[in-house]
C-alpha cells in the first residue's frame, strides 16, 4: 500500500469509527428503554458467535451474531440491541492476534452504523402494538431491516477493502459478499424465531434457538480452517517441487503473482482470481514425479528426457483434479504447454480450445522462465524477453494477454525507475 491509499485508508477508517460512534450515542439519547437482562443474554450469546466467526475469502469474516442481536431490536427495541451490538466488538481472537487498531476502530464504526441505521428505520416502520407477532408488514419489515444491515455492513467493510488493496470495488464486494444474499434470508428468519419463542415462553428458549446456530457456525469455521490448512500443505508441496530443481526455485510463486496480475488487468472476478493464483502456485506439481536427473541436467534435454518433462501437465492434472475447489478449474494445469497456433503439448489443441486460465499460466510461466537462469543458459534481459513475447503472440502465446504481460512489464519498469 502506497503513503496515499494509506492516508485515505486512516481518513475513512476514522470517519466511520466517528460516524459509528455518533450514531451509536444519537440511539441512546434517543431510545431510552434498556432491558438489562436482554443486554446481558443477548450481549453472551453475541460475543460467543462474533468470536467463532469464519472468515471470509479474503478479508472480514461471516458469524450468526447479526440474527442474534437482531432479535434484540426485535424484542427490546434501538438501545438494547446497540447495546448488543456493543459487546460483539469485543473479539478475543484479535486481541490475541494483535489485530491493528485501527481496524478495531473500523468494525466498531461500521458495526455502530449498520445496526444503528438499521434500528432506526424499523423503529420507524415496525408496528409494536400489533399483537400478532406474524402481522405481514411486521414481518415484512423485518425482511427490509434485515437487507439495511445487509448492504450497509458489507459496501463499507468492501470499501476500506478497495482502498488497502487498491482492488475493484465492485469486485470485492461480489467476491466477498454478494454469496451472502441468501444466508441474510436466513439470519432474518432465525431472528423471527428467536424472538417469538423469546416473546412466547421467555429467556430459556434462546438455549433452544441460539446456541445451535453458533454450533453451525463453528462447524462451518472449522470448515475453512481444513481449506486452509490444506492450502498450506500445498504451499509446502511447492516449495518442495521449487527445491528439487535449484535453477526454478520460487518459480511457482512468481507465476501466480505474474499470474494475478494479467487476470486484474482482464477484470477478472475475485474468485476466479483467487482460483487461478492457487493453479499457478501448482502449475507445476507434476514434476515431483521427474527424477532429479533429469531436471538438473545441464544443457537442453535429450529425447528421453524431453519425453518425461512432457508428462508433467497430466500428471499435475490429475493430482490437482482431486482438489475439491479447484476440479472444475484443474484443466488449466493440463493445457498450460498448450499453443495457440497448436503446437504445443500435450494434446496439440488450439486457439480457443485452450482454456483462459491455461492461456495466462503459459505467458506468465514462460515469462519467469525467460528471466531466470537455466541449466543451458543465462536469464534474458526484460527487453528480450518482451521482444519474445511480441514475436511469439499469435503463436506461442494468445495475443491480447502477451500484450497485457508486456504492459505488467513496463509498468513495474516504470515504478522502479
Amino acid at each position: 500500500m502506497n503513503k496515499n491509499s494509506n492516508l485515505v485508508l486512516r481518513v475513512y477508517v476514522f470517519f466511520i469509527f466517528l460516524s459509528g460512534l455518533a450514531v451509536f450515542t444519537y440511539i441512546l439519547i434517543k431510545y431510552r428503554d434498556i432491558s438489562v437482562l436482554g443486554a446481558v443474554l443477548f450481549g453472551l450469546l453475541v460475543f460467543a458467535a462474533d468470536n467463532l466467526a469464519a472468515p471470509l475469502p479474503r478479508t472480514g469474516s461471516v458469524s450468526v451474531n447479526f440474527a442474534i442481536s437482531f432479535a434484540s431490536l426485535i424484542i427490546f427495541g434501538p438501545a438494547t440491541a446497540i447495546l448488543v451490538t456493543a459487546i460483539s466488538i469485543f473479539n478475543i481472537r484479535e486481541f490475541f492476534k494483535k489485530v491493528p487498531y485501527y481496524k478495531q476502530l473500523f468494525n466498531a464504526g461500521q458495526y455502530f452504523i449498520s445496526m444503528g441505521i438499521t434500528s432506526i428505520v424499523f423503529e420507524m416502520t415496525y408496528d409494536r402494538d400489533v399483537t400478532n407477532f406474524f402481522y405481514p408488514a411486521n414481518v415484512g419489515f423485518i425482511f427490509l431491516a434485515t437487507y439495511i444491515a445487509f448492504f450497509l455492513n458489507t459496501l463499507l467493510t468492501a470499501g476500506a477493502i478497495s482502498i488497502s488493496e487498491r482492488k475493484n470495488f465492485i469486485n470485492i464486494w461480489i467476491y466477498n459478499y454478494a454469496w451472502l444474499i441468501p444466508f441474510q434470508l436466513f439470519l432474518a428468519a432465525m431472528a423471527v424465531a428467536i424472538s417469538f419463542l423469546y416473546k412466547l415462553y421467555g429467556p430459556y428458549t434462546i438455549i433452544f434457538t441460539s446456541l445451535p446456530l453458533i454450533i453451525a457456525q463453528y462447524t462451518y469455521l472449522l470448515r475453512v480452517k481444513e481449506r486452509k490448512a490444506l492450502l498450506n500443505s500445498i504451499m509446502q508441496i511447492v516449495k518442495i517441487i521449487d527445491a528439487k530443481d535449484s535453477y526454478t526455485a520460487g518459480h511457482s510463486v512468481r507465476v501466480a503473482e505474474y499470474s494475478e496480475k494479467i487476470a486484474r488487468k482482464l477484470r477478472l472476478n475475485e474468485y476466479d482470481v483467487d482460483i487461478l493464483i492457487n493453479l499457478a502456485n501448482l502449475h507445476d506439481i507434476g514434476k515431483v514425479q521427474i527424477d532429479l536427473s533429469i531436471l538438473n541436467k545441464p544443457g537442453k534435454f535429450d529425447d528421453a528426457g524431453w519425453v518425461e518433462m512432457k508428462k508433467h501437465p497430466e500428471v499435475g492434472y490429475e493430482i490437482v483434479k482431486e482438489i475439491v475447489f479447484l476440479k472444475n478449474s484443474a484443466e488449466a494445469i493440463l493445457y498450460h504447454h498448450e499453443k495457440v497456433d497448436g503446437k504445443g503439448y500435450p494434446y496439440g489443441i488450439k486457439g480457443d480450445k485452450i482454456p483462459l486460465f491455461a492461456k495466462i499460466l503459459a505467458v506468465a510461466d514462460a515469462y519467469d522462465a525467460m528471466t531466470t537462469d537455466r541449466p543451458y543458459r543465462k536469464a534474458l534481459s526484460q527487453k528480450k524477453a518482451i521482444k519474445e513475447l511480441e514475436t511469439y503472440a499469435g503463436k506461442s502465446f494468445d495475443r491480447r494477454i502477451s500484450s497485457i504481460m508486456i504492459e505488467i512489464i513496463k509498468e513495474e519498469s516504470l515504478t522502479k525507475c
